[in-house]
């Protein structure tokens, strides 16, 4: 038995997750919608108060823009919990290292520690739908550090016990990535391959997005990067390489000023250590950025 939990933007796409979830659970199940349209409450507020109200041991947090395609996906929640009492959360989505870079939950396509499945649409409907599926081992499920926030499980004991971050985190970023860092002191994080979904808009990067970031690799500093099995630090090298070129290319495309920029780089340089080739590297591609 489970507890959905979720924020409601749009009454439209509400009822249409409601009866996607009734065809396709395969279990007895109750849904929690927390009405948000005029934003003042921020996720991390909201799942708190879903967690609370829960009825059921497992709850799910999920988007209300999402269409489960998997028959009985519910059994295969329950199941996974059942027989993993070391599992934390059970998302979808989600990578096996959490960049010290200030960064999403990945880098998009890195085969060494990305792992997800679903169905990706888009506001603009000119482009065409995408299966995003990266399994490079061939598992039902995948050790992770970090899951994207538009679908995961987890228990209601672990959600009172962790609970999330409604103090630092007001908005509606970061809510997943912090509930995984804490949470993943003390269990695990798997990516599962066997429920699959459409998501119908992408996610976006604005400057609330950014702000947010630097709140969460400011309170998980000492613990980043984070990874679930070992890494070779050739590969390490390249996640950060490529999380800091991704960031910076951000803060140019939201219009940060440059000198703010620069101030960025130089203190995650001091902070992570940087080695002197790789910050030249960087500052090049900025300039390359900047001058564009």
């Amino acid at each position: 038995m489970i507890s959905v939990i979720i924020a409601s933007v749009h009454r439209d796409l509400l009822d249409n997750v409601y009866a996607n979830i009734d065809d396709t659970i395969g279990l007895p199940y109750e849904i929690i919608s927390i009405e948000n349209s005029d934003g003042q409450k921020g996720l991390c507020e909201i799942y708190n108060i879903g967690a609370r109200r829960a009825k059921y041991n497992i709850l799910c947090f999920m988007h209300e823009d999402i269409a489960i395609k998997t028959a009985d996906w519910g059994l295969t929640v329950v199941e996974a919990f059942d027989k993993n009492k070391e599992l934390g959360v059970l998302g979808v989505a989600g990578s096996s290292y959490k960049a010290f870079a200030p960064s999403g939950w990945g880098i998009g396509g890195e085969r060494n520690t990305e792992a997800y499945n679903y169905f990706q649409r888009f506001k603009d409907l000119s482009k065409p739908v995408i299966h995003a599926y990266l399994n490079a081992k061939d598992l039902k499920s995948q050790e992770v550090v970090t899951v994207d926030g538009m679908w995961f499980c987890t228990t209601k004991e672990i959600a009172l016990e962790f609970g999330f971050d409604e103090v630092l985190f007001t908005g509606f970023h970061c809510y997943d990535l912090d509930y995984c860092l804490n949470v993943g002191t003390s269990y695990q994080i798997r990516v599962t391959f066997e429920i699959l979904m459409e998501h119908f808009s992408e996610g976006g990067y604005n400057k609330d997005w950014f702000f947010d970031t630097l709140k969460l690799h400011n309170k998980w500093s000492d613990q980043l990067p984070r990874y679930s099995f070992d890494i070779p630090v050739k590969v390490k090298s390249k996640i950060e390489r490529k999380s800091y070129q991704i960031i910076l290319a951000r803060l140019v495309h939201l219009g940060i000023s440059s000198s703010y920029i620069i101030a960025f780089l130089n203190t995650y340089r001091h902070q992570s250590k940087m080695n002197l080739w790789l910050y030249l590297r960087l500052r090049f591609k900025l300039m390359k950025l900047l001058n564009n």
